[in-house]
């Protein structure tokens, strides 16, 4: 009858290995044990308090806090059908920071190429205001950053955009195309003068302008100015047009550009 200790490995070598993988099972089968607090659908690093549980129903990860019943943080997919992520932080609203704010910072992943990170910065007192800014960062601690502020207004009042450099300083705007605005307009009108050197008006109507104070100016499109064209000017300026005069030595058909502008 063979010995306990012929059933042994014969050098120390496979006995360690044989140790090492015996060490091994074990673990697995207490970890499998720590699952046991895990119900159907929900696997979760701890049965209650501090503990983070991957929701199966939901598709979210939470993060809850030492009571066992506050979400300090959750990440999970939006059902907007877009397939984005949402997350959400210990707050009143449902965005990624405290304070009813949020924000979303981009930096190159090497560390100390830019000073500043650009953000996306997202604060709102539920009430009076929304706000949404958006800043370009900066290289260096000491440049100027681009900011553009999107903000809305409680009680139905007008919302801004603002475009400007940090702290309100000037920033530069360049738009690579046709600038449009509702406060703005502006277009051509054919005068053909009733008589020599008698000032003939031609009416401008259906603008539909923005604003509270308007202002108008045109100018004839010609060589002639002070010869033939001796005045071109504006009368009646307001949201909805403006009346445009002309005034030169012969009858002759004159294109005038004109504009308006409410502020």
């Amino acid at each position: 009858m063979p010995r306990q200790l012929d059933q042994l490995p014969t050098d120390a070598t496979t006995l360690a290995r044989k140790v090492k993988a015996l060490e091994e099972q074990v673990r697995e089968l207490r970890g499998a044990r720590r699952l046991t607090s895990a119900t159907l659908g929900l696997v979760q690093t701890a049965p209650d308090g501090d503990r983070v549980a991957l929701d199966q129903s939901s598709k979210s990860l939470r993060v809850y806090g030492p009571d066992g019943t506050t979400v300090l943080a959750e990440l999970g997919p939006t059902s907007d059908g877009g397939g984005g992520l949402w997350t959400r932080g210990t707050g009143d609203f449902p965005f990624s920071a405290n304070l009813n704010s949020g924000e979303l910072a981009f930096r190159p992943v090497q560390d100390g190429v830019v000073q500043v990170p650009g953000k996306a910065y997202y604060d709102t007192d539920g009430f009076q205001y929304s706000d949404l800014t958006l800043t370009s960062g900066s290289v260096a601690s000491t440049d100027h950053r681009a900011l553009m502020i999107l903000e809305s207004i409680y009680a139905g009042a007008t919302p801004y955009v603002y475009v400007q450099g940090e702290n309100s300083t000037q920033c530069n705007m360049d738009v690579l195309g046709v600038l449009t605005a509702k406060n703005m307009a502006f277009g051509q009108v054919n005068i053909t003068p009733s008589a020599a050197n008698t000032p003939t008006s031609a009416v401008v109507t259906g603008l539909g302008l923005n604003g509270g104070t308007f202002y108008g100016v045109a100018t004839a499109v010609t060589s002639a100015v002070g010869t033939s064209v001796t005045g071109v000017g504006v009368t009646g300026v307001t949201a909805a047009g403006l009346t445009v005069w002309l005034t030169r030595s012969s009858t002759t058909l004159t294109p005038v550009y004109w504009m308006v502008m409410g502020s």
